[in-house]
């Protein structure tokens, strides 16, 4: 029996996790990607083959045979080697192996003598350790095919996140290349070993590895529900739910708790975790006596604002940057003293930019007086501010708008905590525990990665027009969902029969 390859991707998941490397190898039916991390890998294809036409400027050369077809494609890398200089100046997707490592390098750059420099591209905005071991594998699987000589500079390119889309089809700047060399030097006396250990994990029986923090770093895991699914079930409470207690988790662990209820108050260290710890202990939820006084002191008419957004890695629509977070979407409730409400909204489903339009229309749905209420400020202000340069016209009413914001969030985790929201004070956490009718459950797109894909589907020109109008159904009732959730919070005041609120 052949023994199976490892590859830069199963090298990494054998750094992260050997039983996630185990199961790459054998068991691959259990594999699942989410629909975000589909649409990650269709972006990152698209950077990659735009990369590869900005690096060899009309002379690289492409190894066509894929990774099904390996010896094709080192037999390709071979003959393109041989070619001059001024036919081919870089090879991309070159093939190596050494030692059961098999590499598709991203780009190797030619020298008028030797192929001297190895281009490891990322659609990052930043050089990260992962990154650097990638470069690392490569270089040592790379130079046992030249001599230890060959590849003397390693380069990483990543997206210059400075860069701005100003004419159309004109992607000079988006690349940013730094020199790595140093940095993949260092690692290189280490990947031999991990690449004899990672061998040995894919030879023997399938690791014993229970799920954690590591299942997310550096990259998630594709295998998490079925690992999670083959362990014994959780405590109801874990000690893991309380928000940024790593190391204080880690320890309590160590210690033998595992149920949030059964770890002595004293043993939290702070404000927060105790009041978290006391209402899963009790069941009741925890409401500060200056939560009510709170919320009447917010001004009238009060504007509860939401946004959607969408970013890529290649921008699309001419002014924006990589990966830059670009609403398409708002939703507006306008609620007034005496009880009315008003409801305003936008989206743009074209596939033409929404910016202008958005803008404009923001602007329309805020009355001239009255706080604009959010949750999570950071993410609106900031979607304003980048509008506010763009357009640099209206610059003075955008950041006006920025001026009223009051952000519902802080206040309630100041004030507010029941059991069920289990460490997190996210409004589809919050929400349920004090208006369950409004839980997102009934709405075909419920959270914000669901509206990304949404609006990537509705703006493809293949889709029918009895689709798209769905689409732009769904997208106006979550968004719409959002605001109308702010303005019930900031409604709400507790009763004396707290024992009462709904438990999920």
């Amino acid at each position: 029996m052949t023994r199976p390859f490892l590859s830069k991707s199963r090298f990494q998941s054998g750094r992260q996790c050997h039983k996630r490397l185990w199961l790459e190898v054998h068991r691959r039916d259990l594999l699942h990607w989410d629909a975000n991390s589909q649409t990650k890998f269709a972006e990152g294809n698209r950077f990659g083959e735009l990369a590869r036409t900005l690096l060899g400027h009309g002379h690289g050369a492409l190894v066509e045979a894929d990774h099904f077809h390996f010896e094709q494609a080192l037999a390709e890398t071979e003959a393109l080697i041989r070619q001059p200089i001024d036919a081919v100046n870089m090879l991309f997707e070159a093939a190596y192996e050494h030692e059961g490592v098999r590499i598709r390098a991203d780009a190797i750059e030619k020298r008028p003598c030797a192929w001297h420099s190895l281009i490891e591209v990322k659609s990052s905005t930043e050089v990260k350790e992962a990154h650097l071991w990638d470069c690392a594998l490569q270089t040592w699987v790379a130079r046992r095919g030249f001599g230890n000589d060959s590849f003397d500079e390693v380069f990483l390119t990543h997206v210059d996140s400075d860069f701005v889309y100003m004419r159309e089809g004109d992607y000079e700047g988006l690349l940013k290349r730094e020199n790595v060399t140093s940095e993949v030097e260092d690692l290189l006396q280490e990947v031999p070993g991990i690449v004899a250990e990672l061998h040995a994990v894919v030879a023997g029986p399938q690791p014993t590895v229970a799920t954690g923090p590591h299942c997310k770093k550096p990259y998630d895991c594709p295998f998490i529900d079925h690992c999670k699914a083959t362990e014994p079930p959780a405590p109801e409470y874990p000690i893991a739910l309380l928000p940024h207690a790593g190391k204080l988790a880690a320890e309590l662990t160590e210690e033998g708790f595992r149920d949030l209820r059964d770890v002595p108050l004293n043993r939290l260290r702070t404000d927060k975790h105790r009041r978290i710890a006391a209402a899963t202990r009790s069941g009741v939820a925890y409401v500060s006596p200056q939560l009510a006084p709170t919320l009447d002191a917010i001004p009238w008419p009060r504007h509860y604002l939401d946004f959607e957004t969408i970013s890529f890695v290649v921008p699309r629509w001419l002014g924006t940057r990589p990966w830059q977070q670009l609403p398409f979407q708002f939703s507006c409730h306008v609620e007034h003293r005496d009880g009315r409400i008003q409801h305003q909204e936008f989206l743009d489903i074209s596939g033409e930019s929404p910016l202008a339009g958005f803008v404009e229309a923001v602007q329309a749905a805020i009355l001239k007086d009255g706080p604009i209420l959010v949750w999570n400020q950071a993410f609106e202000a900031s979607r304003l501010r980048d509008m506010a340069g763009m357009f640099p016209e209206q610059a003075d009413a955008l950041y006006a708008l920025v001026d009223r914001m009051i952000d519902l969030l802080p206040i309630f985790r100041e004030h507010y905590y029941h059991p069920d929201m289990r460490g997190s004070w996210s409004i589809k956490r919050v929400l349920p525990t004090i208006s369950p009718e409004l839980d997102y459950g009934d709405l075909a797109i419920g959270n914000g990665g669901d509206a990304q894909q949404g609006y990537l589907r509705a703006i493809d020109p293949n889709l029918s027009s009895e689709e798209k109008e769905q689409l732009r159904r769904e997208l106006l009732d979550y968004c719409e969902r959002d605001t109308r959730a702010m303005l019930e919070l900031a409604r709400w005041r507790p009763t004396s029969a707290l024992n009462n609120l709904p438990r999920y």
